[in-house]
């Protein structure tokens, strides 16, 4: 594989890219052993002892070092474990699943785009206008198809989702173009300090030359030295004049900017050759911001993808009409400070906790003066009592600006969840006009 010739290797971590990584493996007659944090599903012991995969779950142990030759990490493993400081003591190499992929596709321009939020609207629209144009680019990493599974697919350009846990494990990462969208928040629990967080995000241009395009707001541009790449600063792009765009909230005409900027870099043209339903799809990704209809004259807001403090915040701001907002889940400790006081200058008019999170961000409420809140166990019980508070002419927003894993799997389980509920009720309206 690439410049390593490899017989055993060992994957840490068996979600959605641990098992395209073994998927990977056995195409190539390499034989895999799987090791997991967590319990297995039936399903996924079914699938490894299907194929005479070996593993381990409920714990890294020693095991998963003997007699390979090789580590392959999936993202949400954190490469200071104790168990990977024995193995590269040991001489083995521990690589990234994204850097295994990588070292694959050398030979196609990569564009990879990070950031704290909007990381997918804007994949999507990247490949969106590069198809537009007759480059045929596809889309992978952290949106939901690993990088590893299109390694011998044919295409003109990849458009890579790059999450901060993929860059903290990545050493060979080498975009053509790179963007990075913004920075707040987020991740703490893993990354500890926002300097640390910050130092990750960075990562994404640690390989680029002058012959590459790092693509990034212009305030965060000025304070960084070191980047070798041709810098572009997105607010500066133009947005096209057609019909469609200037609707956009303000979030999203930052997303687009980036992606014309980004698609630029790949093949130049005029941005005012674009037409709106080409790119629409990509504003409609599910869970992000999505209307799913109308409940007692109010505007249902679907936004399950917002898992840290700064897409919410996003979110509110979308808004001119008065909003009910569900807030909760599993908090990351940063940036709830912000939101509250967000919460307060909006005049939101009632705010909905529920799960982990609702007594730690009742305190950030309350230290900002909001006093109109109201703590829940969990979802159900928070969408009754938000449908309880909604009127006509005013918006219900789930925005939970928190992680999901508190009583989900993940923000798809929850988002899910959500629509259930709200659409249950006789009253639900799937359309988006009052």
């Amino acid at each position: 594989m690439g410049e390593l010739e490899v017989s055993r290797a060992t994957v840490f971590g068996f979600g959605r890219t641990g098992r395209a990584v073994v998927e990977f493996l056995l195409d190539r007659g390499v034989e895999p052993f799987v090791t997991d944090a967590g319990p297995l599903s039936a399903e996924a012991r079914d699938f490894l002892s299907a194929r005479s995969v070996p593993y381990e779950e409920g714990g890294h142990t020693l095991r998963a070092l003997e007699g390979t030759e090789l580590i392959i990490l999936s993202p949400g493993v954190d490469p200071r474990l104790p168990v990977l400081e024995e193995a590269r003591a040991r001489g083995l190499p521990v690589v990234s699943e994204l850097d295994l992929a990588a070292g694959l596709l050398r030979d196609r321009p990569i564009v990879a785009v990070t950031g704290t939020n909007g990381k997918s609207t804007t994949v999507k629209l990247v490949e969106a206008i590069l198809r537009s144009l007759g480059v045929n680019a596809v889309s992978a990493g952290n949106i939901g198809t690993p990088a590893i599974t299109i390694v011998d697919r044919r295409y003109d350009a990849l458009v890579l989702e790059v999450s901060s846990f993929q860059l903290e494990q990545s050493h060979a990462l080498h975009p053509r173009v790179g963007v990075l969208l913004n920075i707040s928040p987020d991740h703490l629990d893993r990354h500890r300090t926002m300097a640390e967080y910050e130092a990750v995000k960075l990562r994404l241009f640690a390989n680029q030359t002058a012959n590459d395009i790092a693509v990034l707001p212009g305030a965060l541009s000025r304070k960084i030295e070191w980047i070798k790449a041709k810098r572009v600063h997105y607010e500066d792009v133009p947005l096209p004049t057609s019909t469609g765009f200037a609707e956009l909230l303000p979030h999203n005409r930052a997303n687009l900017q980036a992606a014309i900027a980004a698609a630029q870099g790949i093949i130049p043209f005029d941005p005012d050759g674009l037409r709106f339903p080409e790119l629409e799809d990509a504003f409609s990704l599910p869970f992000r911001m999505h209307i799913e209809g109308v409940l007692g004259g109010a505007l249902v807001v679907n936004d399950s993808k917002s898992t840290n403090a700064a897409s919410t915040i996003a979110a509110l701001r979308g808004f001119t009409r008065p909003v009910v907002l569900i807030l909760g889940g599993r908090h990351k400790r940063a940036g709830y400070d912000a939101l509250a006081r967000e919460i307060a200058e909006r005049g939101v008019r009632r705010t909905v906790l529920y799960g982990e999170a609702a007594d730690y961000l009742a305190d950030r409420l309350r230290a900002a003066g909001v006093g109109a809140f109201t703590i829940t166990p969990d979802l159900p019980a928070a969408v009754k009592c938000a449908v309880d508070n909604i009127f006509s002419g005013g918006v219900l927003l789930f925005s939970p600006g928190c992680s999901s894993y508190d009583q989900f799997r993940n923000y798809e389980e929850r988002g899910e969840a959500f629509s259930r509920l709200v659409c249950s009720y006789p009253r639900f309206k799937p359309t988006a006009r009052i």
